[in-house]
């Protein structure tokens, strides 16, 4: 582990600009949000292949499209909310229907861009991404993971969209980690509970396990950084070794990770006990977001009671 906190933005940004010096098919389009998602730093570096739409998502989308269509990768950022709901039709329609090769960067996910309030924060656009076919959907955790992800999906034929959620956090992953699309991590070993995360949620799963094995709680973490498509053998595998599964997000907890793992062990007959951690069905508000994840059940406090809660359980049933 890495103790230097990044935000995620850089990395992408500096791994976009690195990609693009051997690939030339790459270009970056930009709904007048590039100093937020630093995409404005590719304009500076490459400004023949930067276009700007002004406040135009659906334009920003459709452009993608035919630009793809024509053989650019083409990728376009903005505030995850926009990409997910206010271009939601031409995602759908005029990307993932023809499997066009569009990566769609959702910034600002989650609960990071708290002080906007309902309006730019982003709780639906995983449920949403994961329901369009063709869609791959991946969620970096780490500066490292950043990386890897976007290279990964700049080098895959067909739409991707990643979820990219702005914070500082630690990094987990050596340099030299080998990702796959579709592949699910332990980041910790543990015999008593699972937790189940992706996104920037990682480092409060892993703040939580280092303290509940203070206790005598041996919390095994899963990082799953591609939730489409999802991978079952190694949730399977923890679940089967624990017994129970905690899962966390910042996102609502219909239609995301909870729904991901909750589908999978149905489908399985594999019952262990379950806990998903998520926004509750109410609209956000505008806060700080350490304290708008303690309101909403998915802060760190919130993730030692349920780990705590379902530990307790399988002790009374046995």
């Amino acid at each position: 582990m890495n103790p230097e906190k990044v935000n995620l933005r850089e990395p992408f940004i500096e791994e976009l600009i690195e990609l693009a010096r051997s690939e030339e098919r790459i270009v970056v389009l930009d709904p007048d949000v590039g100093a937020a998602t630093r995409t404005w730093r590719f304009g500076e570096t490459y400004p023949e292949r930067f276009y700007e739409f002004g406040i135009a998502e659906q334009n920003t989308f459709g452009v993608a499209a035919g630009l793809a269509a024509t053989g650019s990768i083409a990728v376009a950022a903005t505030f995850a909310v926009f990409a997910s709901m206010r271009a939601c039709e031409m995602v759908r329609t005029s990307i993932c229907y023809p499997k066009l090769n569009v990566k769609i960067i959702g910034s600002y996910a989650g609960l990071t861009n708290g002080k906007d309030g309902a309006t730019h924060q982003s709780v639906e656009d995983m449920a949403i991404m994961r329901s369009f076919p063709n869609m791959t959907v991946m969620a970096p955790s780490d500066s490292v993971m950043t990386k890897k992800v976007l290279r990964a999906a700049i080098a895959f034929q067909g739409p991707v969209y990643i979820r990219l959620e702005y914070g500082a956090v630690p990094s987990f992953y050596a340099d030299d980690f080998g990702f796959e699309i579709g592949r699910g991590y332990r980041v910790r070993q543990g015999k008593d509970v699972t937790a189940v995360s992706y996104g920037i949620a990682l480092a409060r799963v892993m703040e939580a396990a280092q303290l509940l094995a203070l206790e005598g709680i041996e919390v095994e973490v899963v990082d799953m950084p591609t939730l489409k498509p999802f991978d079952k053998e190694t949730l399977l595998g923890s679940a089967a070794k624990t017994g129970a599964v905690v899962t966390v997000e910042e996102h609502s907890i219909i239609g995301g990770l909870a729904s991901a793992v909750s589908e999978s062990l149905v489908e399985a007959h594999v019952c262990p006990y379950f806990r998903g951690l998520g926004i509750p069905d109410v609209f956000t508000e505008s806060g700080d977001s350490d304290r708008l994840r303690d309101k909403y059940g998915i802060g760190l406090k919130a993730i030692l009671a349920a780990v705590r809660e379902l530990n307790a359980a399988k002790g009374v049933r046995r």
